[in-house]
This record gives C-alpha cells, structure tokens and sequence, in this order.
C-alpha cells in the first residue's frame, strides 16, 4: 500500500516537472541567443575602440603640430608687432630726420662696404705678400744652405790647393835647384870653351840648354866630328851620362850662306847638313858616352831659326851652332 502510494507520487511530480523543463530549456535558448548578440557587440566595440585610439593618436599628433605652427606664428606676430612698433616710431618722426637717418645710414653702408672691399683686398694682397715672402724666404735659405755648401767645399778646395800649391811650388824649387846643379856640372866640364866664348849653358823651366859653336865640333860643310870634338863630347857625354836618364836633343842650326861643296860633292843645303850634323853628334853620344838611344833625339833645323841677323861674320858663326838640349827629367 504504501509503495503504490510512493510511486503514485512519483508520476505525480513527472508530471508536473515537465512543463517546469521545457520552460526552463527555452530560457537556456533565449540567454544563449543574447549572449551571442552581446558577443557581437563587444566584438564591434572593441574595434571601435582601437579605431578611437587611433584616431586620438591622430589627433595628438595633429593638435601638437598645430600648436607648435601656433607658437611660430605667436613668434612672428610678436616680431611684426614690433616691426609695426618701429616703423610707427619712424613714422612719428619728422621727414627730415628721416631724410637724415637714411643718408647717414646709406653712407654708413657705403663707408663699411667700402672698408670692407678694403680690407678683403688688404687681405689678399697680404696673402700674396706672405706666400711671396714665404717662397723667398725659402729660396733664400736653399740658397743660403747651397752657398754655405760651396762656401765650404770651396774652403776645403781651397786648403787644399794650397797645401797642393806649396807642395807644387816647393817641389818645382826643388827641382829648379836640382836643375841648377846638373846645369853647374855639365858648365865645369865646359868651362875652357865657356871662357872662350865658345860655348854657353842657360836655363829654362824644366830643362837646360848648352850651346857649343859649330867650329868646335866639324869642319866647315863637314858633318864628320873632328878631334877635338871627339874630346869634347866624351867630356860632356861623361857628365852627361852621370846625371841619369834624362831626355837629350841635339839641335843644329846654321846661317844662311850657301853650303860649299868639296871634291866629293856635299850636301845639298844647310838643312840636309845641320840634320846629318845632328844625327852625328847624337850617335856619338850613344857608341862613345853610352847614353841610351831611347832618350836622344836629332833635329836639323838649317838657317830657319837665327838667333842673329845674318848681316855679319859675328851673328853668323853665333847662329851657327849645336845646342844640346836637357829635360829635368827622362821621357823616352
């Protein structure tokens, strides 16, 4: 009994719940749909919002810019109203003080323009100047150096020289003296012709002379050495060969008088005689004094250099003659 009436009142509450579950399944559909709609609207609200910020950033943006335009602007008008200022300043003055402010100022302009043109023209030209004085001052000691350079090497040159010069000069003294003696030596075996007046030395720069007469050594229009040219030419070969290898000439000279011709025929001139007069007196030189050939040497030089006028007996016999020439030195 009591089950049935339990389970009576089961049905009963079904019963009366399904109409309470349909109702409520229609509010679950209902808040469902707003829900979504409001999704919807926080959706197009959001997007607004971004598009507001946005446009506010925009804005800013334009709003700064438009009050820094503004502070521009304030700073010109506050300039023009200044200018505005002075020129009501100006205008309140009389026309002649304006009149005299502009001339002044046009002359003060002029005068500074021109004193400005001045001075960059003042400023060019020292430019110049100074890299003109620059570049001479730089010439000028390259010279000065390039002088000082000569200077020197000139005073070296110049010890130098000197030491060359005095050392040149002492030798030349030297060899003059040494000259001197060997010219005494060959004098002192000469000396009985010398005080004849018949024979003669006399010296040069580097070589001395000995002037023998023609009749001391041949005979007239001979070229052959007599006897007492034999003798004195072994003397003088003697002393000559005592003084070392030295160079020796032997020149023989003649007047102009016309060679005579013996029996057996002569020589054609006085030029064909005094050469084979020379070569005479230098081979004597060489087989009786032995003096070395490599430093003798002939020339006939006939009746072409005079030491006279051949305008009498005197000035012939002195330009007839046999000179015998001596170096300082030997040169073969």
């Amino acid at each position: 009994m009591k089950m049935t009436t339990a389970f009576a009142a089961l049905l009963l509450l079904c019963a009366c719940a399904g109409p309470q579950l349909e109702k409520q399944k229609k509010e679950n559909e209902e808040l469902r749909e707003k829900a979504g709609a409001l999704l919807i609207q926080v959706k197009e609200k959001s997007d607004a919002a971004d598009a507001a910020n946005a446009a506010k950033a925009d804005v800013d943006a334009k709003l700064a810019d438009a009050e820094s335009k503004l502070a521009i602007a304030n700073s010109r008008l506050e300039s023009l109203t200044k200018s505005n200022k002075d020129l009501a300043d100006a205008s309140g003055a009389s026309e002649s003080d304006l009149h005299g402010r502009l001339n002044a100022a046009i002359a003060d302009k002029d005068d500074l323009a021109k004193k400005l043109a001045d001075a960059q023209k003042e400023k060019v030209s020292l430019e110049r100047a100074r890299n003109v004085y620059r570049s001479a001052r730089d010439n000028a000691a390259a010279e000065a150096a390039k002088l000082a350079a000569e200077r020197d090497a000139l005073a070296s040159a110049s010890k130098a020289s000197a030491a060359e010069s005095a050392a040149a000069s002492e030798k030349r003294s030297a060899a003059a003296a040494k000259l001197h003696d060997d010219m005494g030596s060959i004098a002192d075996v000469l000396l009985k012709e010398m005080q004849a007046g018949k024979a003669e030395a006399a010296q040069g720069t580097d070589s001395f002379s000995v002037v023998l007469s023609d009749e001391l050594l041949f005979e007239e229009g001979s070229s052959k050495i007599r006897g007492e040219g034999a003798a004195l030419l072994e003397r003088l070969g003697r002393a000559l060969k005592a003084l070392g290898p030295r160079a020796i000439g032997v020149q023989v000279h003649s007047d102009n008088a016309p060679v005579k011709k013996g029996l057996l025929g002569g020589y054609e001139d006085s030029w064909a005689l005094t050469a084979a007069r020379a070569a005479a007196v230098t081979r004597w030189l060489h087989e009786h004094a032995g003096l070395d050939p490599a430093y003798l040497s002939a020339q006939g030089f006939g009746e072409f250099h005079p030491v006279k006028p051949n305008d009498s007996a005197e000035n012939r016999a002195a330009n007839r003659r046999v000179v015998i020439a001596v170096a300082s030195a030997a040169t073969p």
